[in-house]
C-alpha cells in the first residue's frame, strides 16, 4: 500500500516542480530576455559614464565635445560609445549652452511593471525607456544629480 502513497507524492512532487519552473520562467523570461535585460543594462550604465564624462568636458572646456569619439580620445578617458551588442554607435547631438541629447536603442520596456516588480532592472528612475530607440535631454552644464 506505500507504493501506491509513493508514487502519487512523486508526482504531485514532481507537478508541483514543473508548476514552479513555468512560473519562474514566465516572470523571468528565458535565456533570450535575460540576455537583453542585462544588455539594456549595460547600455544605461555605458550612457550614465558618457553623461559624466561630458560633465567633466563641459566644466574644463565650457563647450562641449564635436561627437563621442572625440570625448573618448581624451586622455585618461576609458569611455564606451557604442552599443555592445550591434556595434553601432550611441546617438549624440550636441546643443546650446551644455545641453545635449544622447540616445540608444533598447531591447527592453523598464515601464514593465511585472519585470520591474521582480527586480530584474538595476536602472536608476533617471535612465529608464521603452524598448526601441530612446533619447535622453541632458545637460551638462546642471551640477551632479
Amino acid at each position: 500500500m506505500s507504493a501506491p502513497v509513493g508514487r502519487w507524492l512523486l508526482m504531485v512532487v514532481g507537478a508541483a516542480v514543473a508548476a514552479s519552473c513555468i512560473a519562474a520562467v514566465a516572470i523571468m523570461g528565458g535565456p533570450e530576455t535575460q540576455r537583453d535585460l542585462r544588455l539594456d543594462q549595460r547600455r544605461a550604465h555605458e550612457l550614465q559614464q558618457i553623461k559624466r564624462e561630458l560633465r567633466e568636458y563641459w566644466q574644463a572646456n565650457n563647450r562641449l565635445p564635436d561627437d563621442l569619439p572625440a570625448l573618448a580620445a581624451q586622455p585618461g578617458v576609458a569611455l564606451s560609445v557604442a552599443d555592445p551588442d550591434t556595434a553601432q554607435p550611441y546617438a549624440y547631438q550636441p546643443g546650446a549652452a551644455g545641453r545635449y541629447r544622447l540616445c540608444a536603442n533598447f531591447a527592453t520596456d523598464t515601464g514593465d511593471e511585472r519585470r520591474r516588480d521582480a527586480g530584474h532592472y538595476g536602472i536608476q528612475s533617471d535612465w529608464r525607456h521603452p524598448a526601441g530607440r530612446h533619447c535622453y535631454e541632458l545637460d551638462a552644464a546642471k551640477q551632479a544629480d
